[in-house]
Formats: C-alpha cells, structure tokens, sequence
C-alpha cells in the first residue's frame, strides 16, 4: 500500500515556492479538518495524478490525511485520481511524544500489510517503529516530504525501488537488504566473469540485516598502492558502474570462490565509507547493517599473535554503517 498525505505532500505550505514548481492555485470553500468551515487557495500540481496513477498499477493507494474523505471527492478529481480511493480515519494527526499520531490508525487499518508512507511530518521514534513492524514482516517505507516543495519525482522512484524488491506475495524479500547486485574486484579475470553472472547475497536471513565490513580488509582496493593489482582503469569502471546502478562494491576479500567457501559476501567498507547510493541507503532505512570483521585464512590464523602497528590502528578505528 502508499498512504498518502495532504497538506506539506501535495498541497505545498510556500505558495510563492509551489508557484515557481509549477503548482497551480484551486480555491476551496468548505469544511476543514476540524470540522468548521474554511476558505482558501490549495495548490495542485498536474504530474502528481500522473505520478500516483503509476504507483496504481502496483499498489493499493489510501488517503491518510486529516483531510479525510474530503481527500477522496475533492483532491482526487482535480489530480485526475478515482475518488473510491480508501480513506484511513486518522483521528489526530501532527507529532506527538515523536510519534506521528496518524501512523497508529494507518498500521491498525492495514494491519499486517506492507506500506510506503508519504508525508511531511515523521516523529523521532517514526523510524524505529517502523523498522520494527518491517522485521516482523511487514515492509514500511517512511518517505520525508519537504512540505516547501510537496512531492517531488524522486519520492516516486523511491516507492518504485521499495516495490521492485517486494516480491510476488508482498512479504519481506527473500534475504533483506539486498536490494542491489552489488560490484566485485575480483582477484583475476576468470573470477571476475564468474561474479557477473553470480548473484552474491548481502543479506543475513536470520539476523534480517545486510553485512557490511568493520574495516577495510587488509588488500582493500581503496586503500593506496593497488595492493590487489588490478589492471589500469578497473577501480574507476568499478566505481562508476557501481554509482550508475545505484549499488555498492562486494569486498573481494569475502568472495566464498577468493580464500575460503565459508565466507559471506559482505559490503566493502572502503566504498561505503566514501559513497551513499540509493541501495546502501535503502538498506539502512529499512533492515540496517550488520558488521562483520573481515574473513582470515589459515595463514593469517597462524600469525594472529603477531599485531603490527598499522593493523592495531586499523582495528581500533571506530567503524559508521551508512
């Protein structure tokens, strides 16, 4: 489901600003939210009945708004939109003890159902609850609004991105968080077609979060010197293709064919430190990460008591999922 709000989302708070975007002024004469009467200029933009009736064709559209039904017979005609469109009976809206309060009725009409939630106003505790309601099965996407601006395109392609990883029966994805094919630098050539046409999982289906490394591994490709060897050129096309499909890089260090079949694949942290894509930032805002240290074969096991300097710095460098 995409639920919906009004005022700050479709009807922007900055006339002057809205004017400017391309929102036209609609005058309303009628009840208000409260129930008493009220007079005044909505501004509409045109593409936003467009851009809804796209997100129709995959999803079930609901007003979650203090406009009420209102939303449904007077909004909805001049966007072009059914005005059958569910109406979620929000009682109080606005934030609260950093609740949005109009979330509580929204999560109690839908129950169990995945839902991206489009509004200008989101409490500081909005995210952690629905990150908890996504780990018990029920994907929620809380997308931020500027309520200068109202809806933009880009929090269109942010409900698509969320439903092209919503599988058939509208649960969570198969392993959460892997919400791109992520780049490889792999070792050599041969391994390096291998990982084109392999699909390497991120995700940790028990814990439900994506694994990204503490640190760099020791042969990162972002750390200086190409201590990996790779050919002129690689790490720049490696990159580029990575922020072209909005991905990240595997560490090559994890790869299970590279050192040891036992390792998980796992974000490099060297390109999550330096970039933030649409994926890595998906993944934070709806399952998280979890750190992983990176893998150590048989011959680092045996020298494990010998620590130089670099490396005690290494590890006692404070690590920030993105």
């Amino acid at each position: 489901m995409v639920a919906i709000d009004v005022d700050g989302v479709l009807n922007p708070d900055h006339p002057p600003t809205a004017r400017q975007l391309g929102y036209h002024p609609h005058h309303y004469d009628g009840p208000g939210p409260t129930g008493r009467h009220v007079s005044g200029e909505v501004w509409l933009h045109p593409d936003h009945g467009t851009w809804l009736k796209e997100l129709a064709h995959h999803t079930d559209l609901v007003w979650c708004t203090s406009w009420g039904t209102t939303a449904a017979t007077w909004i909805a005609p001049r966007l072009g939109l059914p005005t059958d469109l569910p109406v979620i009976d929000t009682g109080h809206s606005g934030v609260r003890i950093g609740r949005q309060l109009k979330l509580a009725a929204l999560y109690h009409a839908i129950r169990d159902r995945p839902v991206a939630v489009l509004d200008d106003e989101f409490g500081g505790r909005d995210p952690a609850e629905a990150a908890e309601r996504t780990a018990r099965g029920s994907t929620t996407l809380l997308i931020p609004v500027n309520s200068v601006t109202g809806l933009q395109r880009d929090h269109i392609d942010q409900v698509i991105h969320w439903l092209d990883q919503m599988p058939a029966d509208g649960g969570l994805p198969q392993i959460p968080g892997d919400t791109a094919l992520g780049r490889t630098a792999a070792p050599n050539e041969a391994d390096a077609s291998r990982d084109e046409v392999c699909d390497l999982s991120v995700g940790d289906p028990v814990l439900r979060k994506s694994r990204l490394l503490s640190r760099q591994c020791d042969t990162c490709i972002f750390r200086p010197g190409n201590l990996m060897h790779l050919s002129e050129g690689r790490l720049r096309n490696l990159v580029a293709e990575a922020l072209r499909d909005e991905s990240f890089v595997i560490c090559h260090d994890t790869l299970p064919h590279y050192r040891n079949r036992d390792v998980k694949p796992a974000i490099c942290r060297g390109f999550a430190d330096r970039y933030s894509t649409q994926a890595l930032q998906v993944i934070e805002r709806l399952f998280g990460f979890t750190e992983v240290d990176p893998p150590v074969d048989d011959l680092d096991r045996a020298d494990s008591t010998v620590t130089t300097e670099d490396s005690a710095t290494e590890r006692g460098k404070p690590g920030s999922a993105r």
